[in-house]
């Protein structure tokens, strides 16, 4: 059975176009799982971090949720088990168009149940707000999976998230699980987050991932070669953890 989460945060900066596609290239390559990554974010950095020409499109996800186009016929190949639905900034052109059309919570679930038993997983970038796009990538998973940068800031920002899933779950009438947690940006030399890292283990407990992602220059400079943070340095700590993630998501 196929397992779709969104990738999930209302504040930017916090690695979620990062675990995004670091988490499918490995559930692809070291895992050997079919996987599909949705990338429902206007700025289309996923799209861009696997190579895509965003700027060339002549489809993508904004012609889904318009229903000008099937979903199948956005899809691009990367690699063996890798599929990118891309996006580009022309997507932010018509949020207002697709908040105007009847049952538009439920586009891009409607599009996605037409491809998904083709793959194992399919993971969507979300953009770090609660509009149409992301309400869309929520309503159409079964999970989320909520990055959270260490510092005083994106701690703040927990409520919001949790305000944000309580209107998918009660309003929406749509169970949603927590995958999980994902600390990112960890500094080991500074206080701040060794503490908000504490905080988020004593709020979610069980629901936090082991696995740490650490502030880490090889992480920042994987997307300029196309390339996964473990094939641009293999045995760095930002392969590592990345490596670690897959592993715990599988298991969950």
């Amino acid at each position: 059975m196929c397992r779709t989460i969104s990738i999930f945060n209302m504040k930017g900066g916090v690695g979620k176009t990062t675990t995004a596609y670091n988490l499918a290239a490995g559930l692809a390559d070291f895992c050997h799982q079919k996987v599909l990554l949705v990338d429902i974010d206007p700025q289309g950095n996923s799209s861009a971090s696997f190579g895509i020409p965003i700027w060339d499109l002549e489809l993508q996800i904004r012609d889904v949720l318009l229903r000008k186009a099937s979903i199948q016929d956005t899809v691009i190949s990367i690699r063996d088990n890798i599929d990118v639905v891309p996006s580009n900034i022309i997507l932010a052109e018509d949020e207002i168009p697709i908040s105007g059309l009847p049952g538009r919570e439920l586009l891009l679930r409607k599009a996605i149940a037409s491809i998904e038993d083709k793959y194992d997983y399919i993971l969507i970038d979300c953009p770090p707000n609660i509009g149409v796009f992301s309400i869309n990538a929520l309503m159409a998973s079964q999970e989320v999976l909520i990055p959270v940068d260490l510092s005083f800031l994106g701690l703040l920002g927990l409520r919001s998230i949790e305000k944000a899933l309580d209107l998918i779950r009660t309003a929406l009438d749509h169970p949603l699980k927590i995958t999980g947690v994902l600390a990112t940006r960890y500094d080991g030399r500074t206080n701040v987050s060794k503490e908000v890292l504490q905080s988020l283990k004593d709020t979610f407990s069980d629901k936090m991932f082991s696995t740490v992602i650490p502030e880490n220059v090889k992480i920042k400079e994987a997307p300029s070669f196309s390339i996964p943070v473990y094939q641009h340095d293999e045995k760095g700590v930002g392969a590592k953890a990345y490596s670690s993630l897959v592993q715990e998501v599988i298991c969950r």
